[in-house]
């Protein structure tokens, strides 16, 4: 499984680098209640589920970084968790077959949910949110053709507002964190353990050996992972899938093209294997593109692998075992974001690194470039002004920023109240099937991995203020 034509011809470098109080919260069921804080949560501030933090965050913090996961983004999607809210951010077509040079606009929803949202996660063409009510419970949105929604079918559901809960995971499942990529979705609980759904694809990305179905819609534990690892995060391609331990290991498994999973050869996966390279590292945050993902570790260094575009010079190379981002030496990374062919970094001084594909405009502006025909940025610091960046996100091709301002009116008073604002640049595209199975399914795909991944689309949108509270107050509006 995985040989053949799933190889990737990047050109290979020739030589590779080797809490607070205690909240308690009781479910609506008869049982136990739920110790918020041993459990993994941190929830301050009187329950606007915006102090909440997932179970990797108080290792991540211990280590200066900060992992709130209010941001996401999908092909055509962008996702928001804020105050208690999921707000959904729908990009118009970035196609432009008439040639009008015009940008695409965002169409904000306000999700109706029955409890407080305190994180989103976005899938090609779907997304999972992560809410208290008190205890924690999964709800799901968007496509369903591969039961990546896991609510026990494959039938599409025609309400684009409604999020359907997933039930197999009921409040005893006691959910701590929830990934998505491509079609597949994944669950992490509070005790470590780990739950897949969604396509059976050929890469073994599900986790669950070789399954005679196409697809499991409905959420299933990940036996080899169950009692041998305790996980505090999960991060699928869709291809390749990705959980981090509660001891700062990496392990990987399923799809290898590129080298994505880190093992330093491209051929499948299909058993859970840690990444040796990065065994000393203590990791914190993994993030993931199709074809390449970043790792953080405590000490604020990133790592990267894969078809690896901008990090290591300005052209794709395939890094089969993490390497170190050089660089970013001397500057405390505290959290990272990948898109289809670009990275954002966040530094401990909300300064925002960037480097990859930049022609979606995904960079908010256009970036210093040694030759104008360049495809990829290096690694540069990305002139937002915007503030101070709290928290950065990616989807395939567009970027968001959570930053934090002085508010003018505030400024001249003499006063010196922050305020938080959602900014978003680039594009959104259609959902397409990953690079891997266009390869097995069509041939001749490998050639074109090194002449890049985005598609052609029309003019980006440059970066753009989203009045978040605002759009609350119109969707509250009677």
């Amino acid at each position: 499984m995985g040989q053949g034509l799933r190889t990737c011809t990047c050109p290979t470098p020739a030589s590779a680098g080797a809490e607070g109080g205690s909240h308690r919260i009781a479910s609506k069921a008869s049982g136990p209640e739920l110790d918020v804080k041993a459990a993994g949560f941190v929830v301050a501030g009187g329950g606007s589920g915006d102090n909440w933090a997932p179970p990797s965050a108080a290792w991540a913090r211990s280590c200066g970084s900060t992992l709130a996961l209010r941001l996401d983004g999908g092909a055509g999607t962008s996702w928001l968790a804020s105050r208690g809210c999921a707000v959904r951010l729908a990009w118009s077509s970035a196609t432009d077959p008439s040639d009008l040079k015009t940008p695409p606009v965002v169409l904000p929803d306000v999700l109706p949910l029955p409890a407080r949202v305190v994180q989103v996660a976005a899938g090609e063409s779907h997304a999972l949110l992560l809410v208290l009510d008190p205890a924690p419970r999964v709800y799901s949105i968007g496509a369903n053709d591969h039961g990546q929604l896991g609510i026990g079918d494959t039938r599409p559901r025609r309400d684009s507002l409604r999020a359907w809960e997933v039930k197999a995971l009921d409040t005893l499942s006691l959910i701590g964190s929830v990934a998505c990529g491509g079609n597949v979705s994944l669950a992490v609980s509070q005790r470590g353990d780990v739950w897949s759904w969604g396509r059976a694809e050929p890469s073994g990305a599900l986790g669950l050996g070789d399954l005679p179905v196409a697809c499991v819609p409905t959420p299933t534990s990940v036996g080899q992972l169950r009692r041998k690892v305790h996980a505090v995060q999960a991060a699928t391609t869709g291809w390749t899938s990705f959980v981090l331990t509660h001891l700062g290991g990496v392990m990987s498994w399923g799809g290898g093209l590129c080298g994505v999973h880190g093992h330093g050869h491209q051929e499948d996966e299909p058993t859970a294997k840690a990444i040796r390279e990065l065994s000393g590292a203590a990791v914190v945050q993994i993030a993931l593109g199709p074809l390449h993902a970043l790792a953080l570790s405590s000490s604020g260094e990133v790592f990267a692998w894969g078809r690896v575009t901008g990090a290591f010079g300005p052209e794709v190379q395939l890094q089969l075992t993490p390497k170190h981002v050089d660089a970013l030496q001397g500057i405390r990374i505290v959290q990272v974001a990948v898109g289809c062919e670009h990275n954002l970094a966040l530094s401990a001084t909300g300064e925002v690194y960037g480097w990859g594909a930049h022609s979606s405009g995904a960079f908010g502006c256009m970036p210093v470039l040694r030759d104008p025909s360049q495809m990829y940025a290096m690694v540069h610091l990305v002139d937002l002004q915007l503030g101070r960046v709290k928290e950065v996100g990616c989807g395939t091709c567009h970027s968001l920023f959570w930053a934090t301002s002085i508010a003018d009116s505030d400024q001249a008073q003499g006063n010196q109240r922050e305020a938080s604002t959602l900014w978003i640049c680039g594009q959104g595209v259609p959902a397409t099937e990953h690079p891997a199975r266009q390869l097995a399914a069509k041939g001749g795909l490998a050639g074109k991995l090194a002449r890049g991944l985005l598609p052609k689309v029309g003019s980006p949108l440059k970066l753009t203020r989203v009045d978040v509270k605002r759009v609350l107050e119109m969707f509250a509006a009677p």
